[in-house]
């Protein structure tokens, strides 16, 4: 993303011009921000963005599910972990 200021339209503009706006968000691959009374409203995302997005969660999420793992394995062989009998013993 190259723009230092996000590209804007009012959902007027939306209505009226919703293919060229669209047009623009999938070959610039630039975010539209739709205002609504002059307030953010959503944001138009082409589907590649959307897909890349989608995959940095993904994987961002598999490592800290793998990290979250490796701590358990560290902390149960250096006998760090106790077992709880209630939520008031993590207090």
């Amino acid at each position: 993303m190259s723009q230092l200021m996000p590209k804007t339209a009012s959902s007027k503009d939306i209505q009226k011009n919703y293919r060229t706006l669209f047009n623009e968000v999938m070959s610039s691959e630039e975010p539209l921000i739709v205002l609504n009374n002059n307030k953010p409203e959503v944001v138009v995302i082409s589907i590649k963005t959307f897909e890349s997005l989608s995959q940095s969660r993904e994987d961002y999420e598999q490592n800290m599910a793998q990290k979250a793992i490796e701590n358990y394995k560290l902390e149960k062989k250096n006998g760090k972990l106790k077992k709880l009998s209630s939520l008031a013993d993590l207090a």
